[in-house]
């Protein structure tokens, strides 16, 4: 019986990372995002976060489609093609946004106060449901159109 609560907290992850790996999903949904010069036929989902079940939800979009492209799920390096990025921590944050600036793809900050410091989108989950806030200005200074759709259903908008 001692199992149940280490194993109740297991799943809790397991399904909170799933959910963040769908939301990841539908967010690309409903956005347009720059030609960054790269393959135009795949969308490349970078995982900045130390939980490495993290990246393997994320890695359960692999080879799904969005408008024609094919979805791949990497950790995050500095060095590699990135549509999407998934950060967990102010930390990471900071050092990859410092220097060159905020990287040109869609951010998705799972941390409180993302949006605030120059992120896209941030998700937080409230009454045991995810809410998000977007930063639209951020999200056009990186070149990417948000559609109306996904406006409304965010908690705040950011101009």
């Amino acid at each position: 019986m001692a199992a149940w609560p280490a194993l109740a907290a297991d799943l809790e992850l397991a399904s909170e990372n799933a959910v963040r790996a769908v939301l990841l999903y539908n967010f690309l949904s409903f956005a347009d995002l720059p030609g960054n010069g790269a393959d135009q036929k795949a969308l490349h989902i970078c995982v900045a976060a130390r939980d490495p079940e993290l990246l393997a939800a994320m890695e359960r979009l692999q080879e799904r489609r969005i408008r024609g492209r094919t979805l791949y799920a990497q950790g995050f390096g500095p060095d590699l093609h990135c549509d999407a990025i998934y950060i967990d921590s102010r930390a990471r944050w900071q050092a990859m946004s410092e220097g060159a600036g905020a990287p040109r793809a869609l951010t998705v900050g799972f941390y409180p106060g993302f949006v605030d410091d120059g992120g896209i989108v941030e998700v937080g989950f409230q009454e045991g449901r995810a809410r998000f806030d977007i930063n639209l200005a951020a999200a056009r200074r990186a070149g990417i159109r948000l559609y109306p759709q996904l406006l409304r259903l965010a908690r705040r908008v950011l101009e």
